[in-house]
């Protein structure tokens, strides 16, 4: 599996709570599904999909990662990088064109947040 290695640059909750408004959201029912998350792993950081937690897991929920996700993925930590949130090897994220849903902070108490993972349930299992 492969999952991207950040450096982070401001407190780990700034980041968790930027990435709880980044994701696939339905505009009319104002739900958002967040893609990302960070996980932390022998003191390293990392942003990974939703669906690579499950397989960190050994679960076979969610077991379809796409290129799509891929993407979306690398959307997000440029987007991270570009905030000054996070530093990232440049390699890792080449340039894109890719979309992606950021939810304003100040529309956040209007939607609805559905996680489809508990991160606090992934243990480092390697």
């Amino acid at each position: 599996m492969n999952i991207i290695e950040v450096k982070i640059l401001v407190d780990e909750k700034i980041i968790t709570e930027t990435l709880n408004r980044i994701g696939v959201g339905n505009l009319k029912k104002k739900i958002l599904f967040p893609s990302c998350y960070l996980w932390k792993s022998d003191d390293k950081y990392y942003i990974v999909h939703f669906k690579q937690l499950f397989q960190l897991t050994r679960t076979t929920a969610y077991n379809n990662l796409s290129e799509d996700d891929i993407i979306r993925t690398k959307a997000i930590i440029f987007n991270l990088k570009n905030w000054g949130l996070i530093e990232v090897d440049d390699d890792k994220i080449e340039p894109h064109n890719s979309y992606v849903f950021v939810l304003p902070h100040n529309e956040k108490h209007e939607w609805t947040i559905n996680h489809k993972v508990n991160i606090r349930n992934i243990t480092d299992r390697n």
